[in-house]
């Protein structure tokens, strides 16, 4: 029975974690408060976990098909069952490669204020995505389609998300060093763009941290069942142990988007502004947030402040 509970946690989790990316996509990607450039990234990131979802729910039906409720030998002969299998393979490596990108991207647009109106800025996003999308095919083909030993591919994934962890961090510092420094160093408009590039560096670190840790989970899982601890490290069992890896993995996809969300401040005010038109109880005052998460209160010098930032922006 208890493989039974952990199936439906899993079409529930899975079923959730589409939604959320929804939203994601609703709130975040295509709205016009991020430029161009984070918002394609963005929406690589949490379409190839949309992927991942689906691909793994249509997976799990096509197994419970034939009677199974793992990923066995037997389900794994049905040739729709791989091409599932070659789509997931692609979206987790692509969604992988996807982050470190974006992490690259983010350092580099807060590093030059004037790199994207240059054409090598161009050259290298353009770069990066088809690097990102061979990366996807390149762990699909050796994978599943040649078959090969995947404990390189979880060493390799293990260590491009630790190598984020860093570069994110860097991001957010640089990005608050910047704000911080005196509007004569930069004008009020790099500044706002400065702080939301704080918030998004802020977020991300949150979300990279737990994501690193729900993978270090899953590998040691992997690590123990190859040393015997786990089932005896009989392979037999190993579907098993899989699908509870699957469960862990998928609930972090699950809750990705919504540290992404929640963390950014600016985010956070938005979210809370549509659950209030859609279960209105209280009205509140809408609040403008500071650097330092505080609420700034309306005087005739934060007035000013804001006229001048209106003109930079002209």
């Amino acid at each position: 029975m208890i493989w039974y509970f952990l199936l439906s946690l899993h079409f529930i989790v899975e079923i959730v974690g589409v939604l959320s990316h929804f939203v994601f996509l609703k709130l975040v990607v295509f709205q016009g408060i991020m430029d161009v450039w984070c918002r394609i990234s963005l929406g690589m990131i949490s379409i190839s976990m949309i992927v991942m979802l689906t691909s793994y729910f249509l997976e799990t039906l096509v197994c419970l098909s034939i009677g199974t409720v793992f990923e066995d030998a037997q389900c794994a002969e049905l040739p729709i069952k791989t091409v599932l299998l070659c789509i997931h393979r692609y979206a987790e490596a692509f969604s992988i490669a996807s982050q470190l990108f974006f992490t690259i991207e983010r350092v580099l647009s807060i590093q030059y204020s004037r790199i994207h109106r240059s054409i090598y800025f161009k050259i290298f996003f353009v770069t990066g995505i088809v690097s990102v999308n061979a990366f996807g095919l390149s762990y699909m083909v050796t994978n599943v389609l040649f078959g090969w030993d995947g404990m390189f591919w979880l060493i390799t994934f293990q260590l491009l998300v630790i190598a984020n962890f860093p570069l994110m961090y860097y991001a957010k510092k640089i990005s608050n060093t910047k704000y911080n420094a005196d509007v004569t160093t930069y004008s009020l408009k790099r500044k706002h763009n400065l702080y939301n590039s704080y918030e998004i560096a802020r977020s991300f670190l949150f979300s990279t941290g737990i994501y690193m840790v729900a993978q270090l989970t899953c590998f040691f899982l992997l690590w123990a069942f190859v040393a015997g601890l786990i089932f005896d490290g009989n392979h037999v069992l190993f579907p098993k142990l899989f699908f509870i890896i699957s469960l862990i993995w998928h609930a972090n996809l699950t809750a990705f988007p919504w540290i992404v969300m929640l963390i950014h401040r600016s985010q956070r005010e938005r979210i809370y502004r549509v659950w209030v038109q859609m279960f209105p109880t209280t009205k509140t005052s809408s609040k403008i947030l500071g650097m330092n998460g505080k609420e700034l209160v309306t005087t005739a010098t934060q007035h000013d402040y804001f006229s001048q930032l209106n003109k930079s922006w002209k």
